[in-house]
């Protein structure tokens, strides 16, 4: 989970600064805030995609949830799902070995190259039991190489990215209530 806190005095301080009404302030605040989660859900997302070399986008993006704080204090919470994913969902070629498969220099023991029937690629399956059927395919851990990439690449430009959003957001807000008051 990706937490940011937010300077209180900094954003005063701003808002003081344009002149804005408390109004324009919260209104503001709370844009800036969907904002920012809403590109750090875009970055974290292809940046992932990318990182952990995965067929589709898609596979990440039912992974990242942004949860609205409703207390005193806005803000937005990231939440990452990073338990482990399909073999499938990687982009590569699963090989059979003598002694079960591999992908990606991963080795699956007893287990056993075959397709997909739900994506239809080459996957790498393994057996529950002695029987036949049930098979289950085998998962690949990502939290280690995910988090690493969200702490470098993306918890570091959390701030910088709320920034922009907030004062630009603001400043558009009080230059919109000046300028029709005058037409007035």
């Amino acid at each position: 989970m990706l937490h940011f806190d937010l300077d209180w005095q900094q954003l005063r301080g701003v808002a003081d600064e344009l002149q804005a009404s408390e109004k324009q302030f919260k209104s503001a605040l709370s844009r800036a805030c969907n904002r920012t989660a809403a590109t750090l859900r875009k970055m974290s997302g292809r940046g992932l995609k990318d990182e952990l070399q995965l067929r589709t986008l898609g596979i990440m993006r039912k992974r990242l949830k942004s949860i609205r704080l409703r207390t005193r204090q806005q803000g937005v919470v990231l939440w990452y799902g990073l338990n482990d994913l399909p073999v499938s969902s990687f982009k590569g070629r699963a090989k059979q070995t003598s002694d079960g498969a591999t992908f990606r220099d991963q080795k699956f023991d007893g287990a056993f190259v075959g397709r997909s029937t739900v994506k239809g690629k080459r996957t790498v399956f393994k057996r529950a039991g002695k029987a036949r059927l049930p098979i289950t395919e085998q998962l690949m851990p990502i939290k280690d190489k995910a988090e690493i990439f969200i702490e470098d690449e993306i918890f570091t430009q959390v701030e910088d990215i709320f920034w922009k959003h907030f004062e630009r957001d603001l400043r558009a807000r009080v230059k919109f209530i000046d300028t029709s008051d005058r037409w007035a």
